[in-house]
């Protein structure tokens, strides 16, 4: 299933789907796109019987305009994925 999730998600320019272990990073040029990815992301766990765990996750903007302020990301669920300045 997730051969059929990328091939999806491959039709967007730009988006990326990294898998490592148990982790999963996403990246996409705009907050739009990063909560279309983040959608498709949620459905495919659903299917698999798991979520993202929002204690757990955090979005970090790059780039020239990293600084500036971004909308919240909410996952289907209504909960949160807070911004931060730096990754552990």
């Amino acid at each position: 299933m997730l051969t059929m999730w990328l091939a999806v998600v491959k039709k967007e320019r730009y988006l990326h789907i990294i898998l490592y272990a148990d982790d999963i990073l996403l990246l996409a040029p705009s907050v739009t796109q990063l909560e279309r990815l983040l959608r498709k992301c949620e459905e495919e766990l659903n299917y698999l019987d798991m979520a993202i765990n929002v204690k757990k996750s955090a979005c970090l903007r790059v780039g020239p305009r990293y600084n500036v302020r971004c909308r919240e990301i909410t996952t289907s669920t209504g909960n949160s994925i807070f911004w931060v300045n730096q990754m552990r």
